[in-house]
């Protein structure tokens, strides 16, 4: 495991096959921005497994999976500390949270940072009083504490812009090291974004990305049309079914992990999309990696050249 590295992509590479696992609907949030409406629960097909069960059918698949859990809310899932451990034990687990509900403290006092390779958590700005921001970053620093590997994420929602230089000038002030600008991706006053980035913004998400790789989610440059990629052999789609898919933005079915009718394509194909919804796990599926963007405005292509060449991506 890389231990708080900055460069998100450098976590994942090392890994041959990627599960992006969409395990619950029930959030205890309601951001304007998610993909959810307020108040979705959780369907009844959630948490019907036993974790031995679970573990049992990924184990059968005869490979070590690098699993990238999501939903909703993943330590609102029943029995979710014992279903990481479990895991865990033959496999390795991302998980994205909003590192404030109930569950957190508990997770980080049950859980051991073995074979978890980030804890992503969301920093989800416009729900927090100074109060329960200060309790987001307690929260950040018993992770950070206990040894486990962790990055904040800040959504580019378009109305942050205004307070966004300011809010990672106070969180990097409270010792957060690594804070990452997740690209909004979705319609905000009848334009969609990322596409419909200013330049001013785009240059704002510059001055804080990590890897310059992300910068294709926000160009809006996610464009693999007949690349050769992963989606489908290495890399895939879970929903809490059980149900998997080529990719997310492909649903081709690969089956049912659950039921033991999962299968894999032999090996990479071309993508027949023109457009690519996976953000970073379509850039990393790709079997030749694609070169960062050019940035052509001023002072913004110095820093996006300096990133360049400290995470080695530069092709050299």
């Amino acid at each position: 495991m890389i231990e708080n590295s900055p460069y998100r992509y450098a976590l994942l590479r090392p890994f041959s096959n990627h599960m992006v696992w969409h395990i619950n609907d029930l959030c205890n949030l309601s951001c304007v921005y998610c993909f959810f409406p307020t108040g979705v629960k959780d369907p009844p097909e959630v948490g019907q497994l036993t974790p031995a069960q679970i573990k049992a059918a990924f184990d059968k698949t005869g490979k070590k999976w690098a699993l990238f859990i999501g939903g909703g809310e993943p330590l609102l899932y029943p029995d979710f500390i014992k279903l990481v451990n479990t895991l865990k034990i033959n496999h390795a687990i991302q998980i994205s949270t909003n590192l404030f509900n109930k569950n957190v403290r508990e997770f980080a006092e049950r859980v051991t940072p073995e074979n978890i390779i980030n804890i992503n958590a969301s920093v989800h700005i416009l729900h927090h009083s100074s109060g329960s921001l200060a309790k987001f970053i307690q929260n950040y620093h018993l992770y950070m504490d206990k040894g486990f590997d962790i990055t904040v994420s800040y959504v580019t929602y378009p109305p942050l812009f205004k307070r966004m230089k300011e809010d990672f000038a106070y969180l990097k002030s409270q010792g957060i090291k690594t804070i990452i600008p997740l690209t909004f991706q979705g319609f905000f006053e009848g334009k969609k974004y990322p596409g419909s980035y200013t330049s001013d913004q785009v240059k704002m998400i510059l001055e804080n990305v990590h890897e310059p790789l992300e910068l294709l989610i926000t160009l809006d440059r996610m464009k693999f049309y007949n690349r050769m990629c992963r989606a489908g052999s290495g890399y895939f789609f879970m929903d809490y079914r059980g149900d998997v898919w080529r990719c997310a933005t492909i649903k081709e079915s690969c089956g049912n992990l659950f039921n033991g009718t999962f299968s894999s394509r032999p090996g990479p194909a071309a993508c027949p999309v023109d457009q690519c919804n996976d953000a970073c796990f379509g850039i990393i599926s790709q079997v030749e990696e694609p070169f960062p963007p050019e940035v052509e405005f001023g002072a913004a292509s110095e820093v996006a050249e300096t990133i360049i060449e400290d995470s080695h991506l530069d092709g050299t």
